[in-house]
C-alpha cells in the first residue's frame, strides 16, 4: 500500500551566545596583592570551538546531544571538571591540560565546566539540546512515483534534524512502525486493517547541517509513496521518530504525519514533514530510479 523505507547512500529555542565563548569572570582563587599588578584573574578565559565547522558561530555555547568541543584555559596548565558529573554532564578528555575535548551527554542538559590554574578558577556553561523536529526537501533531480492510470503517487525526499542552530552528527536516528487511520472512502478499510508503513528497522546516521539554516542532514533519503482506489478519502501515519547518540538508548522526539489523499478522478496527494508530490491520474508513468 506504502512504501517509506529511508536507504542510506552508497558511500558513506535557545539561542547561542553572540558575546564570544568566555564566560563572566569566577571569584579568583587568590585575591590580587598591589594596584599597579593587575590581578590575572580578571583577564582569564576558556574559550570555546566547537569540532563542527557549520553552525558557523563555533564560540556558541550551545551544543547538540553529543557534539564536541575543544576548550582552552588562557592561563595555561589547569584542573578541569564538569558539573553535574559524568555521564549527565558528558565527558572530556582529560581532567588537565591548557586544553580539553568536552563532548555533551546524550540528553539534554545544563553544563558548567570549571578550569582552575595559575591561581585563578574560571566557569563556561553549555546549554545542551536534544532534536526537536525534522523538515523534508523533495531531492532535486529526482522524479515521483506515479503509474499512469492509477490513483498513486510518491517523492524522494533529504531529511533535516532540528534545531537548525546546533549539530547532530554524532547521532542516529530511526521511524517506529506505526498502523494507518483513514478518512472519507478510506475509513472503514483503515479501521479493519492493520496497515504499516514499513521503516527501515536499523538506525540511519545523521550527518552534520549544510548551512546555518539547513538544521543536520541525514546520510540517506525517505522513499515515500503510496496508491489506492479512486474515490473521495485518504489516510495518516502519525509516525514516531527516535534518536540515538552512538550506540545508546533509542529516545522518541516527536511524531511526523505522512499524509495521502486522493480524490473520485484519481488525483493523488502525499506529503511529509513539509514536502509533497502530486500527481493525476492520466499523468504518464514516472518512477524514480530509487524506489
Amino acid at each position: 500500500m506504502s512504501k517509506n523505507n529511508p536507504s542510506p547512500p552508497n558511500s558513506t529555542s535557545t539561542r547561542a551566545s553572540s558575546t564570544g565563548s568566555s564566560t563572566p569572570a569566577a571569584a579568583s582563587a587568590q585575591p590580587c596583592n598591589s594596584a599597579t599588578q593587575p590581578c590575572p584573574c580578571t583577564n582569564a578565559t576558556i574559550t570555546s570551538q566547537t569540532v563542527a565547522t557549520i553552525p558557523s558561530n563555533r564560540s556558541r555555547t550551545i551544543l547538540g546531544v553529543g557534539e564536541s568541543a575543544v576548550l582552552t584555559y588562557s592561563l595555561g596548565a589547569a584542573t578541569w571538571s564538569i558539573s553535574p558529573p559524568d555521564p549527565e554532564g558528558g565527558s572530556l578528555s582529560s581532567t588537565s591540560g591548557s586544553s580539553v575535548t568536552y563532548t555533551a551527554p546524550d540528553r539534554s542538559a545544563n553544563v558548567t565546566i570549571t578550569a582552575t590554574g595559575g591561581g585563578c578558577t574560571k566557569t563556561i556553561t553549555f546549554t545542551i539540546v536534544e532534536p526537536s523536529g525534522i523538515r523534508m526537501e523533495r531531492r532535486p533531480g529526482t522524479r515521483g512515483n506515479h503509474t499512469h492510470k492509477t490513483a498513486s503517487v510518491g517523492f524522494i525526499a533529504d531529511i533535516y534534524v532540528l534545531p537548525a542552530n546546533v549539530s547532530f552528527e554524532n547521532c542516529s536516528y530511526r521511524e517506529e512502525e506505526v498502523n494507518a487511520v483513514g478518512t472519507g472512502c478510506f475509513q472503514q478499510f483503515y479501521a479493519t486493517n492493520n496497515v504499516g508503513h514499513h521503516p527501515n528497522p536499523s538506525p540511519i546516521p545523521i550527518g552534520p547541517p549544510i548551512s546555518d539554516t539547513s538544521g543536520s542532514k541525514v546520510n540517506g533519503y525517505d522513499k515515500i509513496a503510496a496508491s489506492g482506489s479512486k474515490c473521495d478519502g485518504g489516510w495518516t501515519w502519525s509516525i514516531p521518530w527516535l534518536f540515538r547518540v552512538g550506540g545508546g538508548i533509542d529516545k522518541q522526539f516527536t511524531n511526523v504525519d505522512q499524509v495521502v489523499t486522493i480524490t473520485a478522478s484519481g488525483a493523488a496527494t502525499i506529503s511529509k514533514a513539509g514536502a509533497s508530490n502530486s500527481s493525476s491520474f492520466n499523468d504518464l508513468t514516472e518512477i524514480d530510479p530509487l524506489f
